[in-house]
C-alpha cells in the first residue's frame, strides 16, 4: 500500500519547526517507511531534510537500518530483465545514492562486519567487469560514524566497533589496484569519511598516512607521474568486460560524485594532530616541496584545475575544522584539537602555493588562489596579509602588467571583509584607505573587468562597515617599529610561525586615523568616474544581445554607489546632493537612461530626503512643460522610442519612477499633489507607448512605496547606533563586527502603512485606477465589430491594459489571496475533473495561509473590503476583455499580448509571483560570497541579514499565493488564456503558454477542465491545424500538464492515443514537439502497481508517527484508504489493458509511420508489468513484426519480447509452486553439506577435474557467480543443478493468466518459415561501416530467452536455420547472426535437463569446430563477442563440450605455418581466461603446457596474443580464497596497519618456471644474436613476446605479476631501449620503463625496485646510454613512490645521481644534473645543505691558467681538475634551479660561486651561462622582491651576470 509519505516529508519542516525530539521521531520513522515501501518520490523530499540536519541527527538519538537500503540499491543497480520500469529506476538512482551517502551516519557501527559479509564476497580483482560498484557500495554502505556518548569500542569479536580491527581490510582492497582509474577515489573518500567522523577516537599509524598520502600524489595528473607510451593494438585492446551485455549503470559505475582534491585535502587536514616526523604536516609539507614547480603561472596544464581545487579545499578544511574545535559546543576532545603552532605551520605551507597560483593564467585557478587565501586569512590572518599586501600595492602600480593588476583587483575584492575586519586583524584597517586610492583608477569604462572587481572591493567593504567620515590623528605617530605597506616584510613572516607577532594598537589607531583624512576627495573622485563610466557604457539599444555585456556592470556600479552613499557621514551629504543633481538633470540621450536611473536610485535610496527634495519638484516641472507642448500625445504602439522629441519628457519621468520606486512612503507625502499630477499627465493624456508605460510603473512604484510592508535599507549598523557619537569618533573600531541575530542592536527598520499613507494609496486608486476600469468596461462593451479598430483605438486600448496590471501588480500586497484554509483530511486523493475540482489545493503545501504582513487582514474594515472591490473590478473586467479579444481580436497581437499578462497578474500576483520570486532568490544572497560567515554562529552582516529578511517575507507571500481557490472568475480567465494557447500567431502562444503555465503551477485544479482541449487538438481530422498543434503540444508537455496526464489514468491513455495519432503533415516543428513529448512522458512512466497489505512493521511505524492515533481508527483508515487505492488501481488496470490494444493496433496498422510505431512501442515497453497478464495480441504484433522489413521495427520486436518473455517466465516462477525450473536453483552454506565443495582449492580444480571425466565434479552444482569465493568466501551463496536425462523442461508449467500470450509466442516460432524469415533478415548487411556492424546483445538476449522458455523443441526446430547461417562464410551479415543465435542459445540453455544439452552439444560442436577453423579476420570479432556474452557469469563446468573443443581439439601449434588460424586459438583462449580468469586457469595450463613455445613465434599477431595469453592465464591462478569474511578480517589485521599486500605475487610453482625459462632463453639467445635490420632473430622476437607479456600486466588491474617479475627483466628492458635497428623492440622497451617508473608501488615492492634500479646502474659493464635512459626513470620513481621509500633509500638513490655528475661522459653528466635538480626540489633541508658542502668543496681548487692554443703541463691531471669543477658547478646549478620561484638563504652565496666559474673552460663555462639565463627567467617576475635578500656586494656581481652586454658600454 501506497500511502501519502510525500506529503508528510514535504509537511514535516513546518509541522514540527520547533518540537526537535518529535521531529527526529517522526523523521526516521518516515525514513524507514519509505525505505520499505520503497515511495522514491518522498525519499527524493526527505533529502534536503536529512542534508539541512546534518548536526541535529546522530547514532546517539536515531539508529537506521542499512539493509533495506542496501536491497533497493541493489535492485536497481542490478535490475532482471523482468522489472518494471528500469527507466524510471534508473533515473531515480542518484536519489538513492544521494539518500545512502547522508544516512550512513545513522547505521550502527556494528553493521560494518555486515556490511563486509554482503560485499566482500562480491570482490574479484583480476578483472574489472563488476568491481567498481562492489568498491563503491561498500564505501557506501560501511558506517563510519560514531556515537558521541558511546563507551570504549569492542576490540574483538563477530560486530566490533572499532575501526581498527577492519581498517586493515580496507587498505589491503585498495593494494589489489593501486593507482588504478576510480578504485583510489572510493576508497579515499572512504578514508576520509572514516578519520572526519571518527575524530578524536581514531588516529591513523604512520603506514596508513603515508599509504594514502603516495596515492593521493597520483591525483593531480602530473606529467611527471601520468606521461604515456604507445601500447601494441593485442594489449590495448585485451581487457574483457562483459558488463555492457547486462543493465548496469553507466560505465559499470554509480553516479556517486567524488572530488578527489576535496577527499585528499580533507584527509590532510584531518589528520593533522601533531609535529612528529612522519606524520601528516610532515608529509604534507614534503608534499608541497614536490608540486610547488606546477603552480608556476609558467607550468599550465591538465592538472592546473585538480592542484588549484586541491589548494582551496586544503584551506577550507582547515578554516572548517578551526571553526568547529572552537565552537562553545564543540564535541571534540581536547587532544584532538589542533594545536596553534600545527596550524601556522600549514598555513605557511599552503600560503606558499596560493601566492604562485595568484597570477596563473587560468580564470578558474586565480579565482580558487583567491578563495585560498580568504579561507586562510580567517585563520591565521598576520601570515596571509603581510606578504601579500607587498604583493599586491606592487601589481596595482603595474601599468604594463594588466592580468597582475586584474588579478590584484579580483584578490581584494574577495578578501576585502577579512582585509577590514578590526578585531580580527588590526592591522588591515590602516591599508583600506590607501588601498581605496590605488584601486580608484580601476573603474575604467575601457576595461570591464577590472572595473568590475574594482567595484566589488568597494562594495565588500562597505557590506563589512566600513564608514567614510574623517577622524582626527592627535599628535605625531607613535613609533615603535618601522613601517612599510604592508607593516612587514616577507622576511619577518617566517619568523612568527609559531606564534603571531605582537602588534602596536596605538601605532595601529593613529595611521588609520589619518589614513581617512582622503576620504572626502575620494568620495568625490569615485562619483566622477562612475558619472564617466555610466556616461561612454554601450547603449543597450544598439545591440541585438538578449543580456547586454554591460548589464551586471551597470548593475554593479548601482548598487556599490547604493552602499557607498549609506556609509558616508552626513558631513558629505551636501557634495553628494550638488553632484548627484547635476549628473541626473543632465541629459544625454534616450540610450543613457537606464545607467542614469540606476545611478539616481542609489543616490535615492541612500539619500531619499535630499535626492526627493532636490530632483522631484524638478521632473514634475519638466514633465508638466512637456506635456503641454504636446510631447507624447502622438498614439504609437512601439516599445521604444525612436522619437528624440520625447526624451527630455522619457528622462524626467524615468527619474521620477527610480525616486520612487523602493522607497519610504513618508518621504513622499510632502510630494503628494505633485506626484498625483504627473501620473495623470502620464497615465491618462500621452499616447506613446514608452511614456505612458512609464506613468504606469511611476503609479505602481508609488503605491508599493506607499502601502507595502518591507525592511527598509539601512547603514551596516543599527539606527541607534549610528546616532552614537563614540561610534563615529571611533568607528574603525566597529569594521567587521556583525551582530548575533538575538542581539538588540540586531534589528530592521520596517516600513508599515501610516494612515496618511494609506489615505494617498486610496486617493491614486479612486483618481487613476477606477477610472480606468471604467473606461475599458466602456470600451469593451461599445466596441465595434464590424471593423478594425484604428491605432488610436488600439493605443488607448493598450494604455488601459498596462495602467491596470501595474495598478494590480501594486494592490496585491493590500489583503490576502482569495481563499479559506482547507485541511487535508477534506480533501478528495483522486485527481478528477469537473466542478469538484475547485476545491484542491496542492497537496504537498501547507493547509494554512500565513502571516505575510498585508496592510489589511480584517475582512470586516472598510478598507479590506475596498481594496477587495477594486481586484475584483479589475479581474471582472479583465474576464470580459480577454474573452471578447479572443473571440474577435485575435490579429490584435500587441493587445493580446497586453491582456494575456493583465490575467495572468489577475490569477498569479498576490504581492509576489513565481517569475519576481525566482530572480529574488537566485539574486538575495548576492555578496554573500564576499563574507566567510561561519555556519555554526548566528552573526552576519546587516546588509546580507535584511536581504534574507526579505527573502522570507517573499517567500510568505509566495506560498499564501500557491494556495488559492480556484475561483469562477479564475475558471473563465484561464479557459480563455487555453484557447489562445493554440493560436494562429506564434507571439500570442508565447505569452499565453507561459502564462498558463504559471497558473496551473499554482493552482493544478485549474488544469484539469483544459487537458480534453489540449488533447483533441491532437486528433487527425479533416480540420486539423498544425499551428493549433504546436500549442497543444507545447502545453502537454509542460510539468504540471505532464505530471497530471502521467498519474491520472483518466487523461493518461488520451494523451498517449493523441501523441501515437497525430497529424503533423511533416512540419519538423511538429515532429520535434511530438518526439519531445514522447520522450519525458516515457522517462517518466510507471505501469500500474498492485495493491500490497500493510505489515505490522510497517503499521507500527505509521502509528509512531503521531501517538495521538487510535488503532481502531487507524484500522477504519487503512480499510478506507486500500479500497480506494484498489479501486483506482483496478481502473488503472483496465485503462492499461485498453491502451496496450490500441497501442497494438496502432504497431498493427500499415499506415502507421515508423515515427508513430516506435512512439508507441515505447510505451508498450514501460506500460508492460509483472503484476498484470500480458495480452496476445501485443504478443502476437510483436512475433509479426520479428519480420518486418524495417529495421526499427525488428530491434523494438526482439527487445520487447526479450522483456516479456522475462515477464513471463518470472509469472509462471511466482505462481506455478511445482515450477520445474525451481527446484534447478537451491541455496548452499558453504561451511556444509554439499557447500564444502564451494571452498579453497577443491573448487578451484573442479573445472580439470571435470575436463579429465570426474563424475563427482560434474555433478557438483553449478556455481555462476565468478566473484564468489575468489578473496573470501560467503556464508551462502545460490548454485543450480542440472537435472539427469528424461526430465521435464524447466518450464513445464506456465502462469495461467499468462498461458494464451505463451501459446501466442509458442504458434509463432514454431510456425513453418518462420526462422527462415528470422535469418534472412536478421543476417541482412548492416548499413554500417564494417567496423560498425557488431554482434548486437540486445538480439542475442532474445535469442537467449526464446530458448530459455522453449527449450530443445525450439532448437530443433531453428537448427537448420542456425546451422545454413553459420556455414555461410561469404556473407557477414550471416556470421555476425549466427553468433548471436549461438551465443542466445549457449546462455538460453542455463535451466535445461541433460538429455536436452546433449543433444545441443550434439548438434554444436561439429558445427563450431568448422566454423573457428573457416574465421576470417573480419568475422572473427563476432564469434569473439558471442564467448564473452555466452561465457559471462557462468560456471565453466556447463560447457564441458566447448572447453575440449577449444583446448584439447583445437589445440595450439606453434609450428604451424596458418598465423591466422593460431591467433584465433590463442583469441578463444584468452577470452575464456578473461572470463572464467581463476576457475579455468587451471584447466588451460594443464591442456597447453607448450604455449612457451611461441615466444620466438615468427607471426608478430601469434607472439603478442601468445604475450598476453600467458600473462592472463599465469595471473589468473591467483584467488585469496579465504573461507569466511571475520577470518579474512582477522587475518588481514595481522600483517599491520595496512593489511596485506596484495600488489604483488610471486605465482605458482610453474608460474615461476614459466618467466624463469622466458628470460633464460631470450638471454641465451641474445648471445648469439647480431644486429640486423630486419630484426628477426631469436632474440628480436623473443624479447618482444617477454615484454608484451609484463606490457599487459601493467595495463591491466592484475598487475601484481608483472611487479612482482618486473627487477629480473629490468637488465634485459635496459638494454633493449638501445635496439635502434628494430624500433618495435625500442618502442616496447621504452614503454615498459615508463610503466615500471611511474607505477604506485607498496613501501616493500618500492625499496626492491630502487635498489634493483641502482644495481643496474652500478653495473660497470652497461653502455653510458644505458645510463642516460635509466636516470630520469630512477628520478620518476623516486618522485612517483615518495612518500613509500624510506630516508636511506632516496639518500642512497641521491648519491647515486651525484656521483655521475663526474661521469666521464659529457652527456651522462648533462642527464644527471637534470635528474638531480628533481630530487633536490623533493629533499630536505639537511640533505641539500649537505650537498651544497660537497658541491662548494668541489670548486676548492682553481685551474691552472693555459693560454690560449697551449697543452697544460699535466693534462691528465688538468682534465680531472676540470671534470671535478664541472661536477661542482652542475651540483651547485641542481642547486638553483631546483627552487625557481623562491630564494633560499643558502642561494646568494651560491650563485656568487658560480659567478666566480665564468671564466672556466667549456663545459664549465657553459653551464654557468645557462644557471644564470634560468634564474633571470624564473624570477622575472618576482625580482623587485628577491633583490632584497642579497647584500650589495653579491647584487653588483649578479648584475654582472644577469645584464646583458651593451656595444656602447
Amino acid at each position: 500500500m501506497r500511502l501519502d509519505e510525500v506529503n508528510w516529508a514535504t509537511r514535516l519542516p513546518y509541522d514540527r519547526e520547533n518540537e526537535d525530539e518529535e521531529f527526529e521521531r517522526e523523521f526516521v520513522a518516515l525514513l524507514k517507511l519509505c525505505t520499505l515501501s520503497r515511495n522514491f518520490p518522498a525519499i527524493e523530499a526527505l533529502l534536503p531534510q536529512l542534508d539541512r540536519h546534518d548536526e541535529r541527527f546522530t547514532i546517539a538519538d536515531i539508529e537506521l537500518n542499512w539493509r533495506p537500503l542496501y536491497d533497493l540499491t541493489m535492485t536497481i543497480v542490478f535490475p532482471k530483465i523482468w522489472h518494471d520500469n528500469p527507466i524510471q529506476n534508473r533515473t531515480r538512482l542518484k536519489s538513492i545514492i544521494e539518500l545512502v551517502s547522508e544516512a550512513n551516519r545513522l547505521f550502527p557501527p556494528s553493521a560494518a562486519i555486515d556490511v563486509f559479509c554482503e560485499l566482500l564476497p562480491r570482490i574479484q580483482f583480476n578483472s574489472l567487469d563488476w568491481q567498481p560498484v562492489a568498491i563503491q557500495l561498500l564505501s557506501l554502505f560501511v558506517p563510519t560514524a560514531h556515537s558521541l556518548g558511546e563507551a570504549a569500542p569492542i576490540s574483538s569479536g563477530p560486530h566490533s566497533t572499532d575501526p581498527k580491527r577492519w581498517l586493515p581490510t580496507i587498505f589491503s582492497i585498495w593494494s589489489f589496484n593501486l593507482r588504478m582509474s576510480g578504485y583510489d577515489a572510493y576508497l579515499m573518500n572512504f578514508v576520509t569519511r572514516l578519520v572526519t567522523d571518527q575524530r578524536g577516537k581514531l588516529t591513523l599509524t604512520s603506514e596508513q598516512i603515508r599509504f594514502v598520502f603516495a596515492s593521493g600524489l597520483h591525483f593531480f595528473n602530473l606529467p611527471v607521474t601520468h606521461s604515456s607510451s604507445s601500447l601494441p593494438r593485442s594489449v590495448s585492446t585485451a581487457v574483457t568486460d562483459t558488463s555492457h551485455f547486462f543493465r548496469l549503470p553507466m560505465n559499470s559505475t554509480l553516479p556517486l560524485r567524488e572530488d578527489r582534491a576535496l577527499n585528499f585535502a580533507k584527509f590532510i587536514v584531518y589528520t593533522m594532530h601533531d609535529e612528529t616526523p612522519g606524520g601528516s604536516l610532515d608529509l604534507f609539507e614534503q608534499l608541497v616541496l614536490m608540486i610547488e614547480p606546477f603552480y608556476h603561472p609558467s607550468n599550465n596544464g591538465s592538472w592546473s584545475s585538480i592542484l588549484a581545487r586541491f589548494l582551496r579545499h586544503l584551506a577550507k578544511e582547515l578554516l572548517q575544522r578551526s571553526r568547529d574545535e572552537a565552537a562553545d559546543d564543540s564535541n571534540v576532545p581536547a587532544s584532538a584539537c589542533l594545536k596553534r603552532s600545527i596550524r601556522r605551520r600549514f598555513v605557511v605551507s599552503v600560503r606558499t602555493l596560493a601566492m604562485l597560483l595568484l597570477f596563473s593564467k587560468g580564470e578558474d585557478s586565480v579565482s580558487m588562489s583567491h578563495s585560498t587565501l580568504k579561507h586562510l586569512a580567517e585563520v591565521e590572518p598576520d601570515l596571509i596579509f603581510r606578504p601579500l599586501l607587498d604583493t599586491l600595492y606592487t601589481a596595482i602600480d603595474s601599468v604594463t602588467e594588466t592580468h597582475r593588476m586584474i588579478s590584484a583587483m579580483r584578490a581584494l575584492a574577495k578578501l576585502a571583509s577579512t582585509l577590514s575586519n578590526f578585531a580580527h586583524y588590526p592591522e588591515g584597517a590602516q591599508h583600506v584607505a590607501p588601498l581605496l586610492t590605488l584601486t580608484l583608477p580601476g573603474i575604467d569604462v575601457n576595461d570591464p573587468t577590472k572595473t568590475y572587481f574594482a567595484l566589488s572591493f568597494v562594495c565588500n567593504l562597505c557590506n563589512n562597515g566600513v564608514v567614510f567620515e574623517e577622524l582626527l590623528a592627535s599628535g605625531d605617530m607613535p613609533v615603535s617599529r618601522p613601517l612599510s605597506k604592508s607593516s612587514s616584510s616577507a622576511m619577518e613572516v617566517d619568523q612568527d610561525i609559531d606564534a603571531p607577532p605582537e602588534v602596536d594598537m596605538e601605532q595601529i589607531e593613529w595611521v588609520t586615523r589619518a589614513s581617512t583624512a582622503q576620504f572626502e576627495t575620494w568620495i568625490d573622485q569615485y562619483l566622477r568616474r562612475v558619472f564617466a563610466l555610466m556616461d561612454n557604457l554601450s547603449s543597450s539599444l544598439d545591440t541585438n544581445e538578449a543580456f547586454p555585456p554591460d548589464t551586471n556592470l551597470e548593475s554593479m556600479a548601482a548598487h556599490t554607489t547604493e552602499r557607498v552613499l549609506l556609509q558616508c557621514s552626513e558631513r558629505y551629504h551636501p557634495m553628494i546632493s550638488r553632484l548627484m543633481t547635476g549628473f541626473a538633470t543632465r541629459i544625454t540621450g534616450l540610450s543613457a537612461v537606464g545607467r542614469m536611473r540606476s545611478v539616481v536610485s542609489a543616490f535615492a535610496l541612500a539619500m531619499p530626503e535630499q535626492a526627493l527634495a532636490n530632483l522631484i519638484p524638478i521632473c514634475c516641472e519638466k514633465i508638466k512643460e512637456e506635456v503641454e507642448n504636446g510631447v507624447g500625445l502622438v498614439p504609437s504602439l512601439s516599445r521604444v522610442s525612436r522619437s528624440h522629441s520625447e526624451t527630455t519628457l522619457i528622462w524626467f519621468a524615468s527619474i521620477l519612477v527610480v525616486l520612487t520606486e523602493g522607497q519610504n512612503g513618508v518621504y513622499l507625502l510632502p510630494y503628494k499633489d505633485q506626484l498625483i499630477s504627473a501620473i495623470e499627465l502620464l497615465v491618462c493624456k500621452c499616447f506613446s507607448r514608452q511614456v505612458y508605460t512609464i506613468g504606469c510603473k511611476l503609479l505602481h512604484t508609488t503605491l508599493m512605496s506607499l502601502t507595502r510592508t518591507t525592511p527598509l535599507r539601512g547603514h551596516s549598523v543599527s539606527e541607534e547606533q549610528w546616532n552614537d557619537p563614540e561610534f563615529h569618533e571611533n568607528h574603525f573600531r566597529y569594521w567587521g563586527q556583525h551582530p548575533e541575530i538575538g542581539d538588540p542592536s540586531f534589528s530592521f527598520d520596517w516600513h508599515i502603512a501610516t494612515e496618511k499613507e494609506v489615505e494617498f494609496g486610496f486617493e491614486l486608486a479612486h483618481r487613476i485606477i477606477e477610472p480606468r476600469i471604467g473606461e475599458l468596461d466602456r470600451l469593451v462593451d461599445a466596441a465595434p465589430q464590424a471593423h478594425e479598430p484604428g491605432n488610436k483605438e488600439n493605443v488607448y486600448l493598450n494604455r488601459l491594459l498596462v495602467a491596470l496590471c501595474y495598478s494590480l501588480l501594486a494592490i496585491g500586497c493590500l489583503i490576502p489571496p482569495p481563499g479559506e484554509p482547507v485541511q487535508f483530511g477534506d480533501l478528495p486523493d483522486d485527481l478528477i475533473t469537473g466542478e469538484d475540482s475547485s476545491g484542491m489545493a496542492p497537496r504537498y503545501r501547507l493547509d494554512r495561509q500565513v502571516s505575510a504582513g498585508y496592510v489589511f487582514t480584517d475582512p470586516e474594515s472598510t478598507e479590506y473590503k475596498e481594496v477587495l472591490r477594486i481586484r475584483d473590478a479589475i479581474g471582472q473586467v479583465t474576464a470580459k476583455t480577454l474573452t471578447h479579444m479572443a473571440s474577435n481580436k485575435e490579429d490584435n497581437v500587441e493587445n493580446i499580448k497586453s491582456i494575456v499578462v493583465l490575467a495572468q497578474t489577475v490569477i498569479c500576483h498576490h504581492g509576489v509571483d513565481r517569475s519576481s520570486f525566482s530572480s529574488f532568490r537566485k539574486s538575495w544572497n548576492y555578496g554573500f560570497d564576499g563574507f566567510s560567515i561561519d555556519n555554526s554562529t548566528s552573526k552576519m552582516p546587516l546588509y546580507i541579514a535584511a536581504r534574507r529578511v526579505r527573502s522570507t517575507h517573499l517567500s510568505r507571500m509566495f506560498h499564501n499565493t500557491r494556495y488559492m481557490q480556484a475561483t469562477e472568475l479564475f475558471r473563465d480567465i484561464t479557459s480563455q488564456i487555453a484557447r489562445l494557447c493554440l493560436s494562429a500567431y506564434a507571439e500570442v502562444r508565447d505569452y499565453s503558454i507561459s502564462a498558463l503555465d504559471n497558473i496551473i503551477s499554482l493552482i493544478p485544479a485549474l488544469k484539469y477542465p483544459l487537458i480534453p482541449l489540449f488533447l483533441d487538438e491532437l486528433v487527425d481530422s479533416d480540420t486539423s491545424d498544425p499551428e493549433k498543434m504546436i500549442g497543444a503540444l507545447r502545453v502537454i508537455d509542460t510539468i504540471p500538464v505532464r505530471r497530471a496526464c502521467l498519474r491520472d489514468w483518466n487523461y493518461f491513455p488520451t494523451m498517449v492515443l493523441a501523441l501515437c495519432r497525430a497529424q503533423h503533415e511533416d512540419k519538423p516543428q511538429v515532429k520535434r514537439l511530438i518526439r519531445g513529448a514522447a520522450v519525458n512522458q516515457v522517462v517518466q512512466l510507471a505501469a500500474p502497481m498492485a495493491i500490497q497489505s500493510l505489515s505490522e512493521g510497517t503499521r507500527e511505524r505509521i502509528l509512531a508517527l503521531d501517538d495521538a492515533s487510535d488503532s481502531v481508527e487507524f484500522e477504519k483508515i487503512v480499510s478506507r484508504e486500500h479500497a480506494r487505492c484498489e479501486q483506482r488501481y483496478q481502473l488503472a488496470k483496465a485503462e492499461s489493458t485498453k491502451l496496450i490494444n490500441a497501442l497494438v493496433d496502432i504497431l498493427r496498422d500499415a499506415g502507421t509511420t515508423w515515427r508513430f510505431a516506435a512512439i508507441s512501442g515505447y510505451y508498450l515497453d514501460q506500460l508492460s508489468s509483472i503484476n498484470t497478464p500480458l495480452e496476445p495480441q501485443l504478443v502476437a504484433t510483436l512475433a509479426e513484426n520479428l519480420t518486418s522489413d524495417l529495421v526499427l521495427f525488428r530491434e523494438g520486436a526482439a527487445i520487447s519480447l526479450s522483456h516479456l518473455i522475462g515477464k513471463i517466465k518470472q509469472r509462471s516462477k511466482l505462481n506455478c509452486p511445482d515450477l520445474a525450473s525451481s527446484g534447478r536453483r537451491t541455496i548452499v552454506d558453504i561451511d556444509s553439506g554439499n557447500g564444502k565443495m564451494f571452498n579453497g582449492q577443491i573448487y578451484t580444480d573442479l573445472c580439470e577435474r571435470a575436463l579429465s571425466g570426474d563424475s563427482e565434479a560434474v555433478a557438483v552444482p553449478f556455481l555462476d557467480n565468478p566473484a564468489s569465493g575468489w578473496f573470501v568466501w560467503p556464508q551462502k551463496t545460490k548454485v543450480y543443478s542440472c537435472p539427469p536425462p528424461g526430465t521435464v523442461p524447466a518450464f513445464d508449467h506456465i502462469d495461467s493468466e499468462s498461458q494464451k500470450a505463451y501459446d501466442v509466442l509458442h504458434d509463432a516460432f514454431f510456425a513453418d518459415g518462420k526462422w527462415d524469415q528470422i535469418a534472412r533478415l536478421f543476417s541482412v548487411e548492416s548499413m554500417r561501416t564494417q567496423e560498425e556492424d557488431i554482434f548486437g546483445a540486445s538480439r542475442a538476449a532474445f535469442f537467449a530467452q526464446v530458448f530459455s522458455l522453449f527449450d530443445l523443441p525450439v532448437l530443433e526446430k531453428a537448427w537448420s536455420v542456425i546451422d545454413e547461417l553459420a556455414r555461410d562464410h561469404e556473407r557477414m551479415g550471416a556470421q555476425r547472426a549466427a553468433s548471436e543465435m549461438i551465443g542466445g542459445l549457449l546462455r538460453g540453455s542455463k535451466h535445461w535437463a541433460q538429455g536436452s544439452l546433449d543433444r545441443m552439444w550434439e548438434l554444436l560442436i561439429p558445427l563450431l569446430t568448422a566454423v573457428y577453423s573457416k574465421m576470417s579476420s573480419d568475422t572473427e570479432r563476432f564469434w569473439q563477442m558471442s564467448m564473452q556474452y555466452m561465457l559471462a557469469r557462468r560456471d565453466p563446468r556447463r560447457y564441458l563440450p566447448l572447453l575440449r573443443l577449444l583446448l584439447y581439439t583445437r589445440r595450439f601449434d606453434p609450428q604451424a605455418e596458418t598465423p591466422f588460424a593460431e591467433q584465433a586459438k590463442l583469441e578463444h583462449q584468452r577470452m575464456m581466461v578473461g572470463v572464467w580468469d581463476w576457475r579455468i586457469t587451471s584447466s588451460m595450463v594443464a591442456s597447453h603446457q607448450h604455449l612457451k613455445d611461441a615466444l620466438a613465434h615468427p607471426y608478430k599477431q601469434v607472439r603478442d596474443v601468445a604475450g598476453v595469453l600467458m600473462y592472463s592465464r599465469a595471473v589468473g591462478e591467483f584467488s585469496v580464497s579465504y573461507p569466511q569474511v571475520e577470518v579474512a578480517i582477522d587475518d588481514l589485521a595481522r600483517y599491520g596497519p595496512t593489511g596485506r599486500d596484495f600488489s604483488h605475487w610471486e605465482g605458482t610453482q610453474r608460474t615461476q618456471s614459466l618467466i624463469q625459462e622466458m628470460v633464460r632463453k631470450v638471454e641465451g639467445w641474445k648471445a648469439d644474436h647480431v644486429p640486423s635490420i630486419e630484426g628477426t632473430s631469436n632474440y628480436s622476437r623473443g624479447s618482444k613476446t617477454l615484454l608484451t607479456f609484463f606490457i599487459s600486466g601493467y595495463y591491466f588491474s592484475s598487475r601484481r605479476l608483472a611487479v612482482e617479475y618486473m627487477p629480473l627483466i629490468l637488465p634485459l628492458a635496459s638494454v633493449l631501449q638501445e635496439q635502434h635497428d628494430d624500433e618495435e623492440l625500442s618502442g616496447l622497451a621504452k614503454a615498459i620503463m615508463h610503466y615500471f617508473s611511474q607505477v604506485l608501488y607498496t613501501a616493500k615492492m618500492s625499496e626492491i625496485m630502487a635498489s634493483k634500479t641502482l644495481a643496474l646502474l652500478g653495473d660497470s659493464s652497461n653502455m653510458w646510454h644505458v645510463v642516460t635512459k635509466t636516470l630520469p626513470l630512477l628520478c620518476t620513481l623516486t618522485f612517483a613512490n615518495r612518500f613509500t621509500l624510506s630516508r636511506d633509500i632516496r639518500t642512497h638513490i641521491f648519491e647515486t645521481t651525484a656521483s655521475f655528475l663526474e661521469h666521464e661522459q659529457v652527456e651522462v653528466r648533462q642527464v644527471a644534473s637534470t635528474s638531480l635538480t628533481s630530487l633536490v626540489k623533493c629533499a630536505n633541508s639537511q640533505v641539500i645543505a649537505d650537498a651544497n658542502t660537497r658541491f662548494s668543496a668541489m670548486l676548492g681548487s682553481r685551474l691552472p691558467r693555459v693560454r690560449y692554443g697551449k697543452t697544460p703541463k699535466d693534462p691528465a691531471a688538468y682534465n680531472r681538475l676540470v671534470l671535478t669543477r664541472h661536477a661542482g658547478v652542475l651540483g651547485l646549478s641542481c642547486l638553483v634551479l631546483a627552487f625557481p620561484y623562491a630564494i633560499p638563504d643558502w642561494l646568494p652565496k651560491v650563485l656568487v660561486l658560480l659567478a666566480g666559474c665564468i671564466d672556466d673552460p667549456n663545459p664549465i663555462q657553459s653551464t654557468v651561462q645557462h644557471t644564470f639565463a634560468e634564474f633571470r627567467r624564473t624570477h622575472m617576475d618576482t625580482w623587485h622582491e628577491d633583490r632584497k635578500r642579497f647584500t650589495s656586494n653579491q647584487l653588483e656581481i649578479l648584475t654582472d651576470m644577469l645584464v646583458s652586454p651593451c656595444y656602447y658600454a
